[in-house]
């Protein structure tokens, strides 16, 4: 028996024409969703212009500006888990990896700036006088800096907005 091709009307094939019917479908859906987290206000915004003359107004206006940046200070840094600082001798690792072949310990490690941001660094030494402890220190110390590309070719998982170049 011949062998034929799956039939291709003037349109393109009947998959593609099908993956794009999926895509709109998606896209509609997406759209939509949009639309309804943007009417949807699950809190109610303040009508009393502030000075709290509306009794079912939701807002404190009793506190000051200050009062309320010492009850809701501003997140510091990315919120993101860190290796523990005891073991490893310096506070901020976010990853790593290490390799250690022919007396030659290698790390890549991501770190955490002070200012919500992260760098990434790669460095060796000597892996006979240094732990996998001592090789993370080292490169986070003295490895050379990653480029914003390299680094997220190694963590896609961090955010690459706040990559610090």
């Amino acid at each position: 028996m011949p062998f034929y091709p799956p039939y291709k009307d003037r349109d393109g094939d009947p998959s593609e024409a099908a993956e794009q019917a999926q895509q709109e479908a998606d896209h509609r859906h997406d759209v939509e969703q949009d639309r309804e987290m943007m009417t949807e206000d699950p809190e109610p915004h303040c009508s009393c212009n502030s000075a709290g003359q509306d009794p079912n107004c939701h807002i404190d206006h009793t506190r000051s500006i200050a009062q309320l940046r010492e009850a809701f200070p501003p997140a510091v840094g990315l919120g993101l888990p860190h290796y523990n600082k005891d073991a490893y001798g310096i506070d901020g690792i976010l990853n790593y990896s290490y390799w250690n072949t022919n007396g030659v310990a290698m790390c890549i490690v991501a770190k955490e700036g002070g200012a919500a941001d992260w760098a990434a660094y790669v460095g060796a030494t000597n892996a006979a006088n240094n732990s996998e402890e001592d090789t993370v220190q080292w490169v986070c110390r003295n490895g050379a800096k990653l480029s914003r590309k390299q680094a997220n070719r190694w963590f896609p998982e961090l955010p690459i907005e706040a990559y610090r170049e």
